[in-house]
């Protein structure tokens, strides 16, 4: 009985360890590679300005972007967070799961600035692609990045 708990306690131990977190996941180098509306049946592709760029977001939450023209720098932050919303025809509460990503950075001297905000995030094709989005009411705003 004690052999299957000390087994049981080491297992535990080496799973809650070796899982990444979500900042650890996002280090790294990325690239814009789409950004859209999305709509009920298509989607609105738009430019960004930022596609010919390397965004890179360093593990002490500093992060930059920089083209063959232009270099911004600030820092970036992304955490878990609840939302509940009640369904009326069912009189329960919704609780969701979502990951918040908050890109700031500037460069004063060309007066540059880069505010995104994003409601939800998650990671695809085995944590090489980020799908990030805005909520609004008419649509969503998404933007895709590839790790570099």
């Amino acid at each position: 009985m004690k052999k299957y708990l000390l087994l049981s306690c080491i297992i535990t131990f080496l799973f809650t360890n070796c899982r990444k977190n979500i900042e650890d996941r996002l280090v790294g180098k990325w690239k814009l590679k789409a950004s859209y509306r999305q709509r009920t049946f298509d989607r609105d592709h738009f430019t960004t300005g930022y596609e010919s760029g390397i965004f890179t977001f360093f593990e002490n939450g500093s992060a930059m972007y920089a083209n063959s023209t232009d270099t911004l720098t600030g820092y970036w932050h992304a955490d878990n967070y609840s939302v509940s919303n009640f369904n009326s025809s069912s009189g329960n509460t919704d609780n969701r799961q979502l990951r918040h990503l908050k890109i700031e950075l500037v460069n004063f001297i060309r007066n540059r600035f880069l505010f995104w905000e994003f409601d939800d995030f998650n990671f695809r094709n085995t944590w090489r692609t980020i799908r990030a989005v805005e909520y609004s009411l008419s649509n969503e705003r998404v933007y895709e990045f590839g790790r570099e």
